[in-house]
């Protein structure tokens, strides 16, 4: 069954997004180039649309026993059509934050997938949420979505990020049994590889033929939560809920030190800026694809240690709890501290341009101090000349 339904959602998102290829150019639905964006031509925003219409249709197709499908489907449904007309036309921060706490009630209220218990988090047993198990569920989930919108910085980073998570569920969900969720999670792989193919630098692309757009980065960040949740909670649990950290763990790293950064200045933590893990890699010279092995390939390490170390290796839940927090602290002052990290790592060659840029900012510096030297010597010869003057 799972063969029939990777097929099925990977055919149906290349068709899809093959339709609705030239109706986005037709109605204007492109992601325009501006000064914040470095691709040059109009790109089409129809990414998440069609990984939308492509599981729904596989969903429906299929008799799954899966976690009410009707509400997932409203819940993406209501994520997806706001996404499409903030792509469109542009929505401010409050409409989509509404509508992204509307499908999290979705998801806790319709269908009852909360998150119940923390786990062992401090080593004191289980913390159990209780009354507040709704409102943690909602938090957690809309900080998810939104750490995966942001991360969206570079043609095929998000798919990539996203299929790092879904594959770690899928690889638990199988080596735990759980058929049901291993099913479910491979109509989202297809969808996402479907995708990949149009928005990844291949086959001499050199730049990405669709983009994923809000609608689809909403959409990765409620699935990867929606699995990542059931997978971590009740009589059916996969994982503990420390290792969900683990499973978003550079969009959640990135997401959050970067809001922490904006608003340390002073700053709105969702205005935008270049001060992401894509951007100092940029500066470090490394080409797009370069970016991407490096930060897909951490994100890969760094979901496998999360579960595997939980699973198999008999780690903690508090262990692995402040491991992560030290992650964090790590990343953050390594983001706020590119510079010496540079240095110290020695990544970049010799026309790197964040060592031109120094080189540079170190000549003129030099230029400005030799002007200043002459300019002093010179007031000083002003000045013997005179008091030679008076003397006479």
């Amino acid at each position: 069954m799972a063969s029939n339904l990777f097929f099925i959602s990977l055919f149906s998102t290349i068709i899809f997004i093959i339709v609705l290829f030239p109706l986005a150019i037709k109605v204007g639905l492109m992601d325009k180039p501006d000064h914040r964006k470095h691709h040059k031509h109009p790109t089409p925003l129809i990414g998440g649309l069609g990984i939308f219409l492509a599981t729904s249709l596989t969903l429906l197709l299929n008799d799954l026993e899966i976690v009410n499908k009707v509400a997932f489907i409203a819940a993406t449904g209501l994520l997806a059509g706001v996404g499409l007309v903030d792509d469109y036309k542009g929505l401010g921060v409050k409409i989509r934050l509404v509508a992204q706490i509307a499908a999290a009630l979705i998801m806790t209220e319709v269908a009852d997938l909360k998150i119940n218990d923390l786990g062992d988090l401090l080593g004191t047993g289980n913390i159990d949420l209780g009354l507040f198990a709704t409102l943690f569920t909602v938090f957690a989930v809309v900080g998810g979505i939104n750490a995966f919108n942001m991360v969206d910085g570079i043609d095929g980073l998000a798919g990539s990020l996203m299929m790092v998570s879904l594959v770690t569920i899928a690889a638990a969900s199988w080596l735990g049994g759980n058929i049901m969720l291993f099913n479910y999670t491979i109509i989202f792989i297809a969808a996402v590889l479907g995708f990949l193919f149009f928005n990844l630098r291949i086959f001499g692309r050199k730049n990405a033929a669709i983009f994923l757009g809000d609608t689809g980065s909403t959409l990765f960040g409620f699935i990867v939560c929606w699995l990542g949740i059931y997978a971590a909670q009740g009589e059916h649990q996969m994982f503990t809920p420390t290792t969900v950290l683990w499973l978003m763990a550079i969009p959640l790293l990135d997401s959050v030190s970067t809001m922490c950064r904006r608003m340390s200045k002073g700053r709105s933590p969702f205005s935008p800026d270049r001060q992401h893990l894509h951007h100092i890699l940029a500066l470090a010279g490394f080409s797009v694809n370069g970016k991407l092995i490096v930060i897909v390939a951490s994100a890969a390490f760094l979901s496998a240690f999360g579960y595997v170390a939980g699973q198999y290796w008999g780690v903690p839940e508090k262990v692995l709890f402040f491991i992560f927090l030290d992650v964090f602290i790590a990343y953050y002052w390594c983001i706020n501290h590119a510079w010496k990290v540079v240095e110290m790592t020695h990544a970049i060659g010799p026309h790197c341009p964040l060592k031109d840029r120094r080189v540079e900012d170190k000549r003129l510096g030099d230029r400005r101090a030799g002007d200043r030297r002459v300019g002093d010597r010179r007031a000083d010869d002003r000045r013997t000349t005179d008091a030679t003057k008076d003397d006479k």
